[in-house]
């Protein structure tokens, strides 16, 4: 099975599918289905599913799967359920929301030919085998992802409008200015070889504009040679003594003269960025764009809680054991 598959299929499919779960009466759902969402009715086999892909997830994750009849299995079901349900709810609100929040038969075709292309190489016949195995119908991938592709319609129309702007930016930088400290870093880079001979020979040629390259050239390191030396930040610590006193003593842009340590001979270059407060004018893009979200998420929440809401009366379970407690959709 892929291991990147894509959200419009990855919540309804994977490997064979659990035992049924039992259920003690049928509540008006037609068809023998475990709820209905208006005029839509939710077959046994979504729920297992879902299910088989939460087992599936567990064990490639080496972890332990509730057993069936256990409090925390009846929890995931009514978890799982209430993701079908919501998903239920919004096919049809796009449906009455009409050709804005409807996606085009082109449209479905192309998100179809994304997942082949980017989780079965391609293959249709992969993806073929994958269906089969998961129990899925052409239908299914359909419906899957016409909700997939919906969702993000409605809550654009949801959030359209929303702004923050440059002002409000600099006021929440102006009022909260403990989140705009830049701790002091330091990344270190070198070159490593095998004898003195040749550190000394490289360290009289290398300066802070073809460290990088020289790197790339000679440096005997597999996990830094191709990022031009780079380590990245590094804390004390983390390294052997030799090496990090030496990395630890340079300014900024300086460069060290050979040092041995266990792996061989290094040349070392540090960059260092001091502590430092972050102007606001520096931080506005960060702050109008992580707050948008913020504002957004929150308009999403509210139009979700609302629409499950307006729902509530027309969603049947077929068993109430299946209904959670709290429907938050997903």
């Amino acid at each position: 099975m892929p291991t990147h598959f894509r959200p419009a299929i990855a919540a309804f499919a994977a490997g064979v599918a659990l035992a049924a779960i039992a259920l003690t009466g049928c509540g008006g759902v037609a068809d023998g289905g475990v709820a209905q969402v208006g005029d839509q009715v939710i077959p046994q086999s979504e729920l297992d599913q879902a299910l088989s892909q939460q087992k599936s997830a567990a064990e490639q994750q080496k972890q332990t799967f509730p057993a069936e009849g256990t409090d925390e299995y009846a929890v995931l079901a009514q978890n799982a359920l209430a993701s079908l349900v919501f998903q239920r709810i919004v096919d049809q609100e796009a449906q009455k929301c009409g050709k804005p929040c409807v996606p085009t038969a082109r449209q479905l075709k192309a998100e179809t030919k994304k997942i082949v292309t980017t989780n079965f190489s391609g293959s249709q016949k992969q993806f073929d085998d994958f269906l089969k195995k998961a129990n899925l119908t052409t239908a299914d991938v359909t419906r899957i992802i016409r909700t997939n592709l919906e969702q993000p319609k409605l809550v654009a129309r949801v959030t359209k409008g929303i702004t923050f702007t440059p002002a409000e930016a600099l006021a929440y930088c102006t009022a909260h200015p403990q989140e705009f400290k830049q701790a002091a870093s330091r990344e270190a880079s070198h070159i490593l070889v095998k004898t003195k001979a040749e550190a000394d020979r490289i360290s009289a040629m290398v300066n802070s504009s073809n460290f990088a390259a020289l790197a790339k050239q000679y440096s005997t390191d597999p996990g830094s040679k191709n990022q031009g030396g780079s380590l990245g930040a590094i804390t004390k610590g983390a390294l052997v003594p030799e090496f990090e006193k030496v990395a630890f003593a340079l300014g900024d842009g300086q460069i060290s003269a050979p040092v041995h340590t266990q792996f061989g001979w290094h040349i070392i270059t540090a960059k260092v960025a001091p502590a430092r407060d972050i102007p606001c004018a520096e931080a506005q893009a960060n702050i109008i764009t992580q707050q948008l979200q913020i504002k957004k998420s929150a308009a999403e929440a509210k139009w979700r809680t609302k629409l499950l809401k307006q729902w509530d009366s027309r969603i049947v379970y077929s068993d109430e054991s299946l209904k959670p407690a709290s429907t938050t959709g997903g």
